[in-house]
């Protein structure tokens, strides 16, 4: 395609006579840029491949690659082993034939370890999260339990001082009960002597009874007028 465009140039140059040096100036630019348009690619996307086959695919295209460890630094051995990270010119972006593209590379092996750290850290969590939430769930449940038994006690405490002022009420409401006749004291009786007791039928007089005395119980047994 260079060729035919510079002998386009060149021979329209010539059939319109023009033999200045202005013109063959003029005619090397225009053929200049025109192979340096032919010759541009574009960066394809080579980011998550491993690293022989992106350089393949950029080298295909006469691209230079420029592979480096961006993690730990490490000399790069087996391409195969290492995957593509960045690239640097982006994809899609055109470059002259020849260019190079600097690939940043991992390890596969510390991609792998990578990844099993943080589905690990991920587990993780996830198992701190299910722990607080059942933990959440226990305390709520326990909270839930004591406020029902205390509205419980509650509602038995009243329930039972309900019941005792019923109860008071139903007391105070009854009629107090007439006071008990007072027995009758015991009248006064007094036998002189034991005749008097004997006549009056009440000999012997036993002690606490009415008309006991002394003077009537001369052996002091409790009982006179026995004799």
């Amino acid at each position: 395609m260079k060729k035919t465009l510079t002998l386009v140039v060149l021979a329209g140059l010539m059939l319109t006579g023009c033999g200045s040096k202005q013109a063959a100036v003029q005619a090397t630019e225009t053929a200049t840029a025109v192979a340096a348009v032919a010759e541009a690619v574009t960066v394809p996307v080579v980011t998550g491949l491993t690293l022989d086959k992106a350089a393949d695919q950029l080298e295909d295209l006469g691209l230079k690659v420029e592979a480096v460890d961006t993690i730990d630094g490490k000399s790069i051995i087996l391409k195969k082993n290492w995957q593509v990270t960045s690239q640097d010119p982006a994809n899609s972006a055109s470059v002259p034939k020849g260019s190079t593209v600097h690939l940043g590379a991992a390890s596969l092996e510390k991609i792998a370890a990578e990844k099993a750290a943080a589905e690990k850290a991920a587990a993780e969590k996830a198992a701190a999260e299910q722990a607080a939430a059942e933990k959440a769930a226990a305390d709520k449940a326990a909270a839930d339990q004591a406020a029902a038994q205390l509205a419980a006690e509650q509602a038995a405490a009243q329930k039972a001082a309900e019941a005792a002022a019923a109860q008071a009420a139903q007391q105070a409401a009854k009629p107090a009960p007439a006071p008990a006749p007072a027995a009758p004291a015991p009248s006064s009786v007094y036998y002189a002597n034991c005749t008097a007791a004997r006549a009056a039928g009440a000999a012997p007089v036993y002690a606490g009874t009415p008309g006991y005395g002394k003077h009537l119980d001369r052996d002091g047994d409790g009982i006179g007028c026995d004799k």
